[in-house]
């Protein structure tokens, strides 16, 4: 359980402000008071559908809410923060097998007298003596076949859950602990259950006992829910991208065919047929019923992908790409514009195989026309202001940003849900979720590429860039001379510009609005009630834009 900061919240801070709740950690002190509050919250969120994960300002909001019916328990609010994300999430952790969840203990709650562990890397080792309860909570959770650490940290966690053995975290700390150690857990949206201790003095800690057992002995009668785990998709979406795979789709029997073949399989994360692949597979709920068709239409999203970027290194006369020559340098301009349209061929002959139904194939043809259409306005609008060359504006830049990123998100997105007969109303979200997160990635790379060394080079190229075009706004005229000189790439110039972009607040504005649209592409998922997709959804959202 990730525990929100307190200082995330306005309405913490007037809460704070209003001496309704102190600073300092506070939680009920009996097992009895602590069942009724945790019945008091249950019974608030009985009627509710909330489905996890929950952003913070969720949480905020529902607890909130409580507090307006139940003032009294304002001083627990960072424990009825805890207790709502617990029942979010108890159902999920119910579904998820003993052997794949992993109980994390405190090393505060052994005896400080009397203790015979021993500690290594990993943690404590219980020697079993009986001088605590410490050794009862471990057999009790090891016997229905947890993984069990005993630290004050959560790197074992992490390993383990970096490596695939553990889908689910049970912790027991204090409040301090929750709100410093896992903000893993609510990033990577990992089902989480939260027990806080009667104490934080880091000194024979007591933990609500029967809460912990309880728990622990969560399990649901069902256990079929897909698990979206983007290695396994990886590893499938691989083997559709080696030569066997692909020379079976299109025979290398023409020079042609070898080149596209080959930039096919080139650089990239393959993000996008991996989305469509987990996005399928979530809404099917089976990680195993994949065809030949699902293959082809992963295949036609990246085929559609590659063949922008050869494209685009034309228009930019690019000459890199993955660190290697780009096929605009290995070969030409009128050979890469000839494997770009090739792939382009690759995806509708794709689609048209795909033995879906007619109606899905009609719906996938849309989705690709029209994100082909978007990408080639954003195109089309960026190489009209580059023939001006005046500085466009912001709103100009985020259209641009908008037309030439989204699409590639929401045609993968909707493929996968197109061939799960996803509704139309979870298409909409994938929309919605694929403008937001479209123009935080684009920001995010105008951020990471705004530096003096790239800053002449991308403006003697005429590429949008969201910072200069807020400086620009800030400062009306100023940039003009720089940028007629920066088509010298005086790097000179480039490093005052940059100088100029910072002592104006231009890179922080622009830090804001890929916050701000990473927010929106969170609250788009909100309308989803699938709860699969929406956990596949909230990690994809945090490997593409981690947190800083």
């Amino acid at each position: 359980m990730a525990l929100v900061h307190m200082d995330d919240s306005e309405f913490i801070k007037n809460m704070i402000e209003k001496q309704l709740i102190k600073i300092e950690n506070i939680v009920p002190q009996t097992e009895i008071e602590l069942r009724q509050l945790r019945k008091s919250i249950a019974d608030f969120l009985e009627k509710r559908n909330l489905i996890p994960p929950l952003q913070q300002a969720e949480l905020f909001r529902i607890a909130e809410e409580y507090l307006n019916y139940h003032p009294e328990y304002e001083v627990y609010i960072k424990t009825i923060l805890i207790i709502i994300n617990n029942y979010v999430w108890q159902k999920e952790v119910a579904d998820i097998p003993f052997d794949r969840r992993v109980l994390l203990l405190p090393k505060c709650v052994r005896n400080s007298e009397s203790c015979k562990a021993s500690i290594d890397e990993l943690g404590l080792l219980c020697a079993q003596c009986g001088g605590c309860k410490l050794d009862n909570y471990i057999q009790q959770a090891e016997t229905l076949g947890y993984h069990v650490i005993v630290s004050e940290g959560t790197g074992a966690v992490s390993v383990l859950l970096q490596s695939g053995q553990i889908e689910c975290v049970v912790g027991v700390a204090c409040l301090d602990s929750f709100e410093r150690s896992f903000p893993l857990t609510l990033q990577q949206a990992i089902p989480s259950i939260a027990i806080p201790l009667f104490n934080s003095d880091c000194k024979d800690s007591k933990v609500d006992e029967s809460w912990l057992s309880e728990v622990l002995q969560l399990k649901s009668n069902t256990n079929n829910r897909f698990r979206p785990d983007f290695r396994h998709s990886k590893k499938m979406v691989d083997t559709w991208f080696e030569n066997v795979y692909l020379n079976k789709l299109f025979p290398a029997l023409d020079g042609s065919i070898q080149i596209a073949n080959k930039w096919l399989q080139a650089g990239g994360k393959r993000w996008r047929p991996m989305i469509m692949l987990s996005v399928y597979q979530a809404l099917s709920n089976n990680e195993i019923a994949v065809n030949e068709s699902i293959a082809k239409l992963a295949i036609a999203v990246e085929s559609f992908h590659k063949a922008s970027l050869a494209h685009d290194d034309i228009v930019d006369n690019d000459t890199e790409r993955y660190g290697a020559a780009s096929l605009l340098k290995e070969h030409n301009s009128a050979i890469a514009l000839n494997t770009g349209d090739l792939l382009l061929s690759y995806g509708y002959q794709l689609i048209a195989e795909s033995e879906l139904e007619p109606v899905k194939i009609q719906q996938l043809l849309k989705t690709a026309s029209h994100g082909h259409q978007k990408l080639c306005l954003g195109q089309g609008e960026e190489l009209a202001w580059q023939n001006q060359h005046k500085m466009p504006s912001v709103a100009q830049i985020m259209n641009i940003f908008a037309n030439k990123t989204a699409p590639a998100f929401e045609v993968a997105l909707k493929f996968g849900g197109i061939a799960a007969s996803a509704s139309d109303e979870v298409l909409l979200v994938f929309e919605k979720y694929s403008h937001a997160l479209g123009l935080a990635y684009q920001i995010k790379d105008d951020l990471e590429d705004f530096n003096p060394d790239k800053l002449a080079n991308d403006i003697a190229a005429l590429r949008p860039s969201l910072v200069l075009a807020i400086l620009n706004e800030k400062l009306p005229g100023r940039l003009d001379a720089y940028f007629q000189k920066l088509t010298d790439n005086s790097n000179g110039h480039a490093k005052e510009i940059y100088k100029m972009a910072r002592e104006n607040n231009a890179i922080d504005e622009a830090k804001s609005f890929l916050e701000d649209y990473k927010n929106k592409a969170f609250e788009s998922l909100s309308a989803l009630s699938n709860t699969s997709i929406k956990i596949l959804l909230f990690r994809l959202l945090n490997k593409i834009l981690p947190q800083q």
